[in-house]
């Protein structure tokens, strides 16, 4: 136009290159060098999975701390529930990790590939958790509970130390998404077991019976979760199985085999379900047809998971928050829903998130740009920070700084502002900060182990470079991505 400037255009264009430089430069910092190709749209997946934890944590608290009040009818409040839904991120981390870490078994398993170094394995879970856990767990000590230092609760430490925090004792003390943790860590140690008892199934036969083995191993696997979860809400503290296991052993072994409120195996096992599918059609060959097909019913499948998401969450929310005061119609199903809410609950969110997966996964490019967005990536690649230290400083905000606000008159709306704005200004910075300087060296110095202890490195598992399905006939290439766990 006349009236517009003609360098503007120019100005412009050198302006979105400095911000596309600057915005390489922070990615280039963020990743741990490790030559790779990554699945770009789960560490968007894994940003929104984080940001919903810090969400169900700040409107949970502010709930309870009456900074904001819910609506109570029936159509509020499942506008309302969408405030809390942050709370089922964490099975969205563990259906993440389930979906990562047996990738290369996956493909070991069903096309011969290499099998993985269990050194390799266990160095880089170790270097990866352990730093800014450490760090995390004894600032926390320090500052926030002394107390745990003292010989009387050694005990206790000694739990936190080796990543049983979701032992009752401890379950959500000192720092409540700590026990999340215990179950990851669980996971990491128990998966190559898990794989080796596997593959000793699966490998032989043809690539169809290869499917169906792995498929029953992984519902077992689910079965077992299911069992368990079973076992421990219903039947752990009764006396119905003695004839099969006296009921002091059982109690003995229950920190173990259940824990707190279950081990989450059905999680990791939707995951490692999505995994498996993923691997398979991204190798097997005259596959182009199939993989437009997939591009075009992702939305569907994806809009279908949220559905369910939403409709298992009015369950939970029904429930837990607003019984007898919103959701009516769904009071002839209260017994049923409160016996088995802690039972059946986890795994519908499990499928939903598994079915949003794996529409992402094998979606289009359209579909999948989104959850590549740069900065939503960064904060997935800070995640596991910003997951640990958020909710100190909630609590510190609704205790310490709340208070000032109130007594100064602020409206309810100006105390939440301010409220979700202090949580961003110090969390997030913390998390960058903690990510470059702890996590990131800890990586870094696994992987110095790993060539290290392998002068000749494997190449691992070809997994399919994540390009859109069209692009991909049978080219293989390694793939992962740089995960909270």
């Amino acid at each position: 136009m006349w009236w517009r400037n003609a360098s503007a255009t120019p100005m412009a264009h050198d302006l979105m290159r400095g911000m596309r430089a600057w915005s390489q430069s922070v990615t280039s910092s963020l990743e741990d060098g490790k030559q790779k190709k990554t699945i770009y749209a789960l560490d968007g997946v894994r940003a929104l999975a984080c940001l919903g934890v810090v969400s169900f944590h700040l409107n949970l608290w502010a709930y309870i701390g009456h900074v904001w009040s819910p609506f109570l009818d029936d159509f509020g409040a499942m506008v309302s529930s969408l405030a809390l839904i942050g709370e089922t991120g964490v099975l969205l981390f563990f259906i993440l990790s389930g979906f990562l870490l047996f990738l290369p078994y996956a493909k070991a398993m069903l096309f011969d590939g290499a099998w993985p170094s269990l050194r390799r394995f266990y160095i880089r879970r170790i270097f990866r958790i352990l730093p800014g856990y450490y760090v995390a767990l004894f600032l926390m000590l320090l500052y926030l509970n002394p107390d745990y230092l003292r010989a009387a609760n050694w005990d206790k430490l000694l739990l936190f130390l080796t990543f049983r925090m979701d032992f009752p004792v401890t379950y959500q003390q000192l720092n409540a998404p700590f026990w999340t943790l215990a179950i990851e860590f669980q996971f990491y140690l128990l998966l190559p077991l898990a794989a080796w008892l596997m593959g000793r199934i699966v490998r032989g036969g043809s690539l169809r019976l290869r499917l169906f083995k792995m498929s029953l191993c992984l519902t077992l696997l689910l079965a077992w979760g299911f069992l368990t979860r079973y076992w421990g809400f219903k039947l752990a503290d009764t006396y119905q199985l003695d004839a099969i296991v006296p009921h002091s052993f059982a109690q003995l072994l229950r920190p173990y085999i259940f824990g707190t409120v279950g081990k989450f195996f059905e999680s990791f096992a939707i995951g490692m379900f999505v995994c498996m599918l993923y691997v398979y059609l991204n190798n097997i060959p005259h596959s182009a047809t199939r993989k437009r097909h997939l591009e075009r019913s992702s939305p569907v499948l994806l809009l279908l998971g949220l559905v369910l998401l939403f409709g298992v969450n009015i369950w939970h929310y029904y429930v837990i928050y607003m019984i007898h005061r919103a959701f009516h119609f769904l009071d002839p199903y209260q017994d049923f829903m409160e016996s088995y809410r802690d039972i059946v609950m986890q795994d519908g969110f499990s499928i939903a998130y598994g079915m949003i997966l794996f529409a992402i996964l094998h979606g289009s490019r359209r579909l999948q740009r989104p959850f590549e967005w740069t900065p939503l990536r960064w904060i997935g690649l800070v995640s596991f920070s910003l997951y640990m230290w958020h909710d100190p400083f909630v609590i510190y905000f609704l205790s310490g700084l709340l208070p000032r606000f109130q007594a100064l008159g602020w409206s309810g709306t100006a105390q939440y502002a301010s409220y979700v704005l202090w949580v961003g200004v110090t969390t997030i910075p913390l998390a960058f900060t903690l990510y470059r300087w702890v996590e990131l060296p800890g990586m870094r110095l696994g992987e110095k182990l790993c060539k290290l202890i392998d002068r000749t490195p494997r190449e691992l598992v070809a997994i399919p470079e994540p390009v859109p399905a069209r692009e991909l006939p049978m080219a293989l290439s390694s793939s992962s991505s740089s995960t909270k766990n």
